[in-house]
């Protein structure tokens, strides 16, 4: 789960330093805002949307803030393209659904959930006619830190909605004593996709899996391990290919045990069934070491990482580009 961040205003003036002193050129083929101090980030149509110090920022593909969305407070944040939906979930136990213009200002921001516990990572999707919104609540110790010791209950709740205001719970998704993280859903032929992380202790070894539902959410399959827990997996996203899926993930897979900071980006590809054709593919992406990585998104042939490096420290902010792999 990613760090709490207190200090919006100190958050602030971070980024704005971090800025005007520490971003790089284009020679980067990308940029580099140094100690940015991040807690998520999302591509936005051509832009990017971040959680810095529980502030939300709004920046281009040259790493340029654009708009500072004054008032709100962000940790994790989930963007759907298209419509310029954001849903984001704080350390005030609530769970919010932000609409933005096509110049990212602000049009709404509604309160869609609040919990008598931490809910983290919500997921928003269009399905037919219907919004899908789910978050992953916390009963009890939150990232239990020990092999073998005491975790909190999570789980991960799905609402649904036909106006982005009014939801009614669906079901749980999953719920276990384990730290479960990172999730992502996608929509295809009628079938929902629920990819997550579970983790056996806070940065310890994590496994990505997947559930589905082919009754729009009301009851969900057997899950299905995509990669065991033989390393800190952070899963960044699951894509559907011409012959079937590609996930990727930031994991310590070479050196087991430094997590972030020894985590690289690596890809693995499946069947429409997801069984595997090739796992842990490390990927070209340049600046490779030390990643926290949040999305990859193909724009015009080109993949565009968004990540975090050194994410426990310095938390840069970095955008990298290559030629699809």
């Amino acid at each position: 789960m990613k760090r709490q961040l207190w200090v919006p205003a100190l958050g602030i003036l971070l980024s704005g330093l971090a800025f005007a002193f520490g971003r790089t050129g284009s020679e980067e083929n990308g940029f580099t805002l140094s100690r940015f101090h991040n807690a998520d980030a999302k591509f936005l149509g051509d832009k990017i949307i971040t959680s810095v110090e529980e502030g939300i920022c709004i920046l281009n593909l040259d790493g340029e803030i654009v708009r500072r969305l004054d008032g709100l407070s962000a940790s994790w944040i989930y963007a759907q393209d298209r419509e310029r939906v954001v849903a984001y979930s704080n350390h005030a136990n609530e769970t919010h659904i932000l609409r933005l213009s096509e110049n990212y200002e602000k049009l709404e921001d509604n309160t869609a959930l609040i919990t008598d516990t931490l809910a983290i990572d919500p997921i928003i999707v269009k399905a037919g006619e219907d919004w899908l919104l789910t978050h992953t609540t916390i009963d009890g110790t939150i990232n239990n830190p020990e092999p073998g010791g005491d975790n909190g209950l999570y789980t991960v709740k799905l609402y649904r909605s036909q106006n982005l205001e009014d939801w009614e719970f669906v079901t749980d998704i999953i719920s276990l004593r384990k730290n479960l993280e990172d999730g992502d859903i996608r929509y295809a032929d009628g079938v929902l996709y629920y990819f997550f992380e579970r983790e056996e202790y806070d940065k310890g070894p994590s496994a990505i899996c997947v559930t589905t539902s082919k009754d729009g959410g009301e009851t969900w399959s057997e899950v299905k391990e995509l990669l065991p827990a033989g390393a800190d997996n952070e899963m960044a996203g699951c894509e559907r290919t011409e012959t079937g899926w590609r996930l990727y993930v930031s994991s310590d897979y070479a050196c087991v045990g430094e997590s972030y900071q020894g985590a690289s980006v690596y890809y693995a590809d499946y069947t429409p069934d997801f069984e595997p054709v090739r796992t842990y593919r490390q990927s070209a992406m340049p600046d490779n070491q030390a990643v926290r990585l949040y999305e990859v998104k193909e724009i015009g042939g080109q993949l565009y990482f968004l990540f975090a490096r050194n994410f426990l420290t310095d938390c840069d902010l970095l955008l990298r580009t290559i030629k699809g792999e």
